[in-house]
């Protein structure tokens, strides 16, 4: 290759593992450090595997989207096949093309005015249980609220009925993916070596999968009249007239299931938060949905009227990602802007890095909803700021995800005011999302 030079400049690591231990230890601090001190193109090493931190908006759209191709998921994907399956966050080429082809009738804007009321019955049924003075962590409150919707929309089921048991699998099924995506050792090995991480996650995917497989096997037969993914997926012929196995079925909904409403959950968990110490944006939202709403109840059409609410979840998800960064593998020796890119190259894209640059986000430390005006929009680099990815793997349900966020949003700050609990240190816990280390305690105070 002659086209570009051959690696970025970087910092300087230990000789056995490279980078991975500061990245371990604080990837959000040491990946904002190094773009500060290196540029939008930086050279690190974890362990034997070479990575480039890429930064610039050019850059990133010849990595997502001209020069797709030339890259294929990262191992942090790869590497974890009992969870994600052969799903759409995993497949690749033809296959992934296909299913993909398969899913998107159940994220049709038909299909999202179908679940936009499912959302609103969920919130309704939440907020009905929640008593005026009561202390709970809003995290666990949203994660329950976004599983009922997900099952709901997705499964056309019930998850309550599964019971407990249920719920807490899916809860220790996301902890120790996360755990293993956050131990960079334990990720670039497979997941079959018997780790406690690994053979914790095992054990919860079995419980789970128990369900989701009863799920499928009950519905067979039983789609007609149903517009669930589910469904949509068991009638689903391809051209031959075959059908899809159930652990195609599996790996679709469970990969659906499981990055729909962990990272919206998360998104409303750090919204709450930070509208809490925001009482000027608090002021502006309650005004908004007077307008809008005044006193009838809250509808899908909403979604498009809330204009500041809206605003205000594109910039919680600015300041806090609930997807930090994502990465991809060279499949081919290729270059990116200036610089060579050989085969085997992991290229690692940090939404919280960009989210936080100073050269698309004057002020970016401030929670500013107000900034997202129309030429706002209009004058940003398209991927510096990108929190459903792009290209053509741009997620499928990202619709779906800023429907539920607005509208669950809105119906929550009409009925209560929260308030942050003092005193506790809330920590930001980068794994396979964004989370609040031990959670948010919050106090609800009806309105």
């Amino acid at each position: 290759m002659s086209q570009g030079s051959t690696m970025p400049p970087g910092p300087r690591g230990d000789w056995l593992l490279g980078n991975a231990e500061d990245l371990k230890k604080d990837p959000l601090k040491y990946l904002l450090l190094w773009h500060k001190q290196h540029g939008d193109f930086v050279k690190l090493r974890i362990g034997h595997l070479n990575m480039v931190l890429v930064c610039n908006p050019d850059l990133i759209h010849e990595v997502l989207v001209t020069k797709a191709s030339s890259f294929s998921k990262d191992v942090a994907i790869k590497n974890n096949p009992e969870f994600f399956g052969e799903g759409l966050l995993r497949s690749e080429g033809e296959f992934w093309k296909r299913q993909r082809k398969l899913a998107a009738p159940s994220f049709s804007p038909k299909r999202l005015e179908e679940y936009a009321s499912t959302m609103i019955e969920e919130v309704s049924e939440m907020l009905k249980g929640w008593q005026d003075g009561e202390l709970v962590d809003i995290q666990i409150e949203m994660m329950r609220l976004t599983l009922a919707i997900a099952s709901k929309t997705l499964f056309d089921a019930d998850v309550k009925e599964h019971g407990v048991a249920f719920e807490e699998a899916l809860a220790d099924a996301q902890k120790y993916l996360g755990e293993r995506l956050e131990d960079l050792i334990i990720l670039l090995l497979p997941q079959w070596v018997p780790f406690p991480t690994n053979v914790h996650l095992h054990d919860a995917i079995e419980k789970c999968n128990k369900v989701v497989y009863k799920l499928i096997q009950e519905r067979r037969g039983k789609t007609e009249g149903r517009h669930d993914l589910l469904s949509s997926l068991i009638d689903a012929r391809d051209e031959d007239g075959s059908q899809m196995s159930d652990k195609q079925i599996r790996d679709e909904v469970f990969t659906l299931f499981f990055a729909g409403h962990e990272t919206t959950a998360l998104t409303l968990t750090w919204t709450l938060h930070l509208i809490s110490k925001n009482p000027e944006v608090e002021a502006k939202l309650l005004d908004e949905l007077q307008s809008v709403l005044q006193d009838r109840p809250i509808e899908a059409n909403d979604f498009h009227r809330l204009n500041y609410t809206r605003k205000v979840i594109f910039e919680s998800m600015r300041l806090r990602p609930p997807v930090w960064a994502i990465a991809r593998e060279a499949v081919e020796d290729c270059f990116i802007g200036k610089y060579d890119v050989p085969k085997g190259v992991s290229i690692m894209i940090s939404q919280w890095v960009n989210n936080q640059d100073e050269r698309w986000f004057s002020n970016a430390q401030k929670f500013d909803p107000d900034r997202w005006t129309a030429e706002f929009h209009e004058n940003l680099p398209k991927f510096a700021y990108f929190p459903f990815g792009g290209g053509p793997r741009t997620c499928i349900g990202n619709n779906f995800a800023l429907l539920e966020a607005v509208l669950l949003l809105a119906a929550i700050m009409r009925e209560y005011h929260l308030d942050t609990e003092p005193e506790q240190n809330i920590v930001l816990q980068p794994a396979a999302t964004l989370r609040p280390k031990n959670g948010i305690k919050m106090s609800l105070h009806k309105r």
